[in-house]
């Protein structure tokens, strides 16, 4: 039996759009030998060049060790090719006709991606032989009669038919001796090993949340199927930009992907702008050799700091001198670490950069001077143009269309629902998570609802017996004191206390917005403003909204509540 991946279950073979995909499947899990690795729909996506995208489907990549590899184009239903317009059909069962690109050209478009791929990656660095033996053909499982298919282009050799699914390993063997060449060699295990590793391989990250679970095991979460496609569509890219909404898995991919380049030994800096972001990812990566892990403003300081113990200068001195009332965090120490990156001679081979909507274009210099390859150097941005609480000026060193996420994995619908509507940009799939409606605790006063918030508080930990590390209250108002002070003079029960801006053993812990960006919970209370507006607070009801996993309650006046509702 053939080593399929996926490896799909009868329930997943029926819901396949594709019948006929789906019986060439069971027929080459079933007569293969076990040696052989087939994989099932291979998508890829990359730049051929400064323009060309390329971006297609293989519907099975056939390896045999000692062989070749060969890819196969599946057309299901009858078949009809107008000789004079060159346009191809499928004709169901039912009657019609269907358009349909030529599967002969897909095919063959399918080997070239699929070489591409490989050699192009890291895990294929091994390869020391000349190029790969691969073929392609095409198979039509309802069709009896493969001589109408022949042509130009088009030999009998890789067309299958209906009677070819009875021995198809017979049929294989010889579609891929019509392609044997001498000037090919063919994969050995090893390269099945390493080609299941690219265009397979199994994802799972550990989630950036490791400060509330301090006495926990680490959750491990599954990426999703187009999550792990952007990993391996990055492959052995250098640079790259990657967007997505919130919830849509963008801090993990960039721990994951900093994890892979540093094992692949290169010197990591994985970078954010949000501090309590950098400690939560600092924490779970502590230990992870060759990989740093910081917010770019403790990366400015720290190397300051090697830059005097080296050169006893004090170049955030120097950089305050050279713009005497400027921004300290915005001007004077992204200069002070342009001038620090000439003192200090340690260098990053790799940058990751997430955030890095939030990055100002004065940081970006001193962080290309701070990698091994200068402006070539690896570089991949991690970004949300919804979630610039800290600046408007978003300016990527990446010019190329960025890769995009599009599927919301972190929320229930209701919260992605109610998020989302303040949300501007490009379209992102609600998750298959249903949840309960968003709740809200409406009071006139602040003392009231600071009250409520208390009550709600014992009563998820009572009632509902959530525990307390997983309960964050975010307030969305200024001056943030003030509604500190309020919570700060109201007593819990089961022994638990407030903690602001900070995390502590059974203590519910209280933060703004814009610090918990790039952070979750699985129950966010999220304490507006009266003032509120879902216009020109559109970014930071956005980034509140999603930060609550499972379950969202607003607290404020009856008016603000219903107007970041829309009701």
């Amino acid at each position: 039996m053939a080593k399929m991946r996926p490896n799909l279950t009868e329930e997943a073979l029926e819901a396949l759009p594709s019948a006929a995909e789906a019986e060439v499947y069971r027929a080459l899990r079933s007569q293969l030998p076990d040696s052989t690795l087939v994989i099932h729909s291979i998508t890829w996506l990359y730049r051929k060049g400064r323009s060309r995208i390329s971006e297609g489907e293989a519907d099975f990549t056939i390896f045999v060790p000692g062989e070749g590899c060969l890819t196969i184009e599946v057309k299901g239903g009858g078949i009809e090719a107008d000789g004079q317009s060159g346009d191809w059909f499928s004709i169901p069962a039912n009657g019609g006709r269907r358009p349909i690109k030529n599967p002969f050209q897909q095919a063959q478009r399918a080997r070239y991606a699929i070489r591409d791929q490989l050699v192009g990656h890291p895990a294929w660095s091994h390869w020391r032989g000349r190029s790969l033996q691969m073929g392609h053909a095409v198979f039509f499982p309802a069709v009896t009669d493969r001589e109408p298919f022949v042509g130009p282009g088009r030999p009998r050799e890789i067309i299958g038919v209906r009677t070819d699914l009875v021995e198809l390993n017979a049929w294989i063997r010889s579609v891929l001796a019509f392609w044997r060449s001498t000037d090919f060699e063919p994969p050995t295990p090893i390269d099945l090993d390493a080609a299941e590793a690219i265009f397979s391989n199994s994802i799972f990250v550990r989630p950036p949340l490791a400060l509330q679970l301090a006495n926990e095991e680490a959750i491990r979460i599954k990426l999703t199927d187009q999550q792990a496609r952007i990993l391996r569509i990055l492959g052995g890219r250098a640079r790259a930009a990657i967007g997505g909404g919130a919830g849509t898995g963008k801090t993990l991919i960039a721990v994951q992907k900093a994890r892979i380049v540093a094992a692949e030994g290169k010197r990591t800096l994985l970078l954010c702008y949000n501090r309590p972001l950098a400690d939560a990812l600092a924490s779970a990566q502590r230990g992870v050799a060759l990989l740093d892990v910081m917010s770019y403003h403790q990366l400015c300081h720290e190397r300051a700091a090697d830059a005097a113990r080296l050169s006893d200068r004090d170049v955030i001195a120097e950089a305050k001198d050279a713009y005497p009332g400027a921004d300290l965090h915005d001007i004077q120490l992204p200069f002070a670490l342009v001038l620090a990156n000439e003192l200090v001679p340690q260098k990053y081979d790799a940058l990751i950069v997430d955030e890095a909507q939030d990055f100002r274009p004065e940081y970006w210099l001193g962080l290309e001077s701070l990698g091994n390859g200068g402006e070539n150097g690896v570089l991949y941005l991690f970004f949300d143009p919804n979630q610039a609480l800290y600046t408007h000026h978003r300016v990527l060193p990446i010019t190329d269309e960025p890769h995009w996420l599009t599927i919301n994995c972190r929320n229930t619908e209701p919260i992605h629902r109610a998020a989302y509507r303040h949300y501007e940009g490009q379209l992102i799939d609600p998750p298959e998570i249903l949840g309960s409606p968003i709740s809200h605790l409406d009071f006139d006063t602040f003392e009231e609802q600071a009250a409520a918030i208390a009550a709600e508080v014992n009563r998820l930990i009572v009632q509902e017996h959530v525990s307390w590390k997983d309960i964050t209250v975010l307030v969305a108002g200024r001056p943030k004191r003030m509604y500190y002070d309020l919570l700060a003079a109201l007593k819990l029960g089961e022994r638990l206390t407030w903690s602001f801006e900070d995390v502590a053993h059974r203590a519910i812990h209280v933060d703004t917005v814009p610090r918990f960006k790039g952070l979750e919970a699985a129950v966010v209370l999220l304490w507006l403003s009266p003032t509120i507006d879902s216009d020109s607070d559109r970014e930071m009801l956005y980034v509140g909204m999603s930060r609550g996993k499972s379950h969202l309650t607003l607290v404020g006046t009856p008016q603000a509540c219903a107007a970041v509702l829309g009701e």
